[in-house]
């Protein structure tokens, strides 16, 4: 049987780390935000999630490297597990998204405020349909 593991998350970059190896080769890892809202009572509750975000593929860690707190980011990948056992004995483990795809969404400053740039969206243009008499409607 098969199955499939992976993720994509929308939201805002908080920490970003950049480890650069002796070989040249970067490894990109940031924390990411979601937030989702929901009503408790007569209010709105926000709930914020950080996950930790891994770019380990050459191309993408180098475009990665330019990612700052912030930056609304859009990624896809698989989530991984990460083991180790620390100096006293104790084994601890975290959840990783390592990711595959992410698209940046830039902001334009305008009049000294940072704004998400829009796109006004039209409505495709159709071709009206000629009356046909013999329609039965």
């Amino acid at each position: 049987m098969s199955s499939l593991n992976k993720v994509c998350l929308l939201g805002n970059i908080g920490k970003v780390e950049i480890k650069t190896f002796e070989n040249g080769k970067k490894l990109v890892q940031v924390s990411l935000a979601t937030s989702d809202g929901y009503k408790k009572g007569d209010k709105w509750e926000e709930k914020t999630e950080w996950h930790r975000c891994i770019f380990a593929i050459p191309a993408l860690a180098d475009r990665a490297a330019s990612i700052q707190k912030g930056d609304k980011i859009y990624v896809e990948g698989s989530i991984n597990t990460n083991s180790w056992t620390t100096k006293d004995g104790e084994k601890k483990e975290i959840k990783e998204i390592s990711c595959t795809i992410f698209k940046t969404f830039v902001k334009a400053k305008v009049d000294n405020d940072f704004h998400q740039p829009t796109t006004p969206v039209t409505a495709p243009k159709s071709n009206p349909i000629e009356a046909d008499d013999d329609l039965p409607f």
